[in-house]
């Protein structure tokens, strides 16, 4: 019996009529193109499943079509792309109609966030050029006692350059007649300008989760989350100051302790993860950002291993949790342990040069 559980339909939302950004669409099921490649659709009724275009994972059909797909629909206001099993396109159908009709609810947010189809699927990947040196104000980095040579020793200089966070680096920081001396992870970025910033991210002795961040304030329960997981477990809706409310992933980052967000709409959660097919629990689970145990994934070597994986915010991604892994809570008693005497020892007087 042909086995239909990786083929699926694509169900477009059209809300061009709708009085409300919240209202419910309608719904019209992808079924070709013409000649001149505008994209035809057909009721999404039993009678017409005939005349459906099937989708199978990675057959490349996808690809023919998210050209005129995008000419035609990429407009979030406006429409919605949606994948549906065929194995099960009625039940389907019918419960991306219901999920619709409360798209605001937290269930239904992370459902649809997992169904949905992106308008960047499948296009070329377009990965970032790595950072030209010559465009980077080296001697802002060295006024903070770090050098390149210094970078590249310490395994930094790649990541800098490639848009990443280095690991913890030491900085020497002139503070009127005295020196500050601490760490911190560095990157680049783009500012309004065009032109590229450093971005310092200082280390802190811990979270700071008795604040508001960005609008969202944690509960108990979630401050005891983040300091013993490091991830959230869930998505929240966060407000920045500039920009709109948008659903995030929150995580610590474990080098600095600082709180990091990630926009669900910027992680996809792959249907198959080192050789295992996720179940659509599995798969739910971790698109609302809890942790799922997986069994029997292969190492690049072909080793078989089991992990709990997450989103984790600070990686852009999903993390390998392994057992013998310390909690983030362990770590922070570690990281206070050593902290003052570190700093002990930076803040010995130093000498100071002629004329300084």
């Amino acid at each position: 019996m042909e086995d239909n559980s990786d083929r699926y339909v694509l169900v477009l939302e059209d809300r061009s009529e709708t009085k409300s950004p919240t209202d419910p669409g309608r719904l019209f099921v992808i079924s070709g193109q013409d000649e001149k490649g505008k994209i035809k659709t057909v009721e999404p009724t039993e009678e017409n499943r005939a005349a459906f275009l099937v989708f199978k994972k990675n057959d490349g059909l996808l690809k023919n079509f998210m050209t005129n797909l995008r000419r035609q629909f990429n407009d979030p206001k406006r429409f919605g792309l949606y994948k549906v099993l065929t194995n099960s396109f009625e039940e389907g159908v019918a419960s991306l109609h219901a999920m619709l009709q409360n798209r605001e609810s937290p269930e239904n947010k992370a459902q649809l966030q997992a169904a949905r189809v992106s308008f960047e699927d499948d296009l070329p990947a377009q990965k970032l050029s790595a950072i030209d040196p010559e465009k980077v104000d080296w001697k802002e980095l060295e006024r903070l006692g770090v050098s390149r040579e210094k970078l590249k020793a310490g395994g930094n200089l790649d990541r800098l350059l490639n848009w990443q966070k280095t690991g913890l680096v030491s900085l020497a920081v002139p503070f009127g007649d005295t020196t500050i001396y601490t760490e911190a992870r560095l990157a680049l970025r783009t500012g309004a300008d065009g032109r590229l910033s450093l971005n310092i991210h200082t280390l802190r002795r811990e979270p700071q989760l008795d604040f508001p961040y960005m609008g969202h304030t944690f509960s108990p329960e979630e401050k005891e989350q983040l300091l013993t997981q490091g991830n959230l477990g869930k998505t929240v809706e966060l407000s920045p100051k500039k920009g709109e409310p948008f659903r995030a992933y929150v995580s610590v980052d474990r080098l600095t302790n600082e709180l990091v967000s990630l926009r669900v709409d910027r992680v996809q959660i792959p249907n198959e993860i080192k050789g295992v097919q996720l179940s659509e629990e599995q798969h739910r689970a971790l698109a609302e950002g809890r942790p799922v145990r997986v069994e029997g994934m292969l190492s690049r070597h072909g080793k078989p291993f089991d992990a709990t994986l997450q989103v984790n915010a600070e990686k852009r991604g999903i993390e390998f949790i392994f057992k013998d892994s310390l909690s983030n809570k362990e770590r922070l008693k570690s990281s206070a342990r050593e902290a003052p005497a570190v700093r002990q020892a930076e803040n010995k007087p130093q000498k100071r040069g002629i004329g300084r």
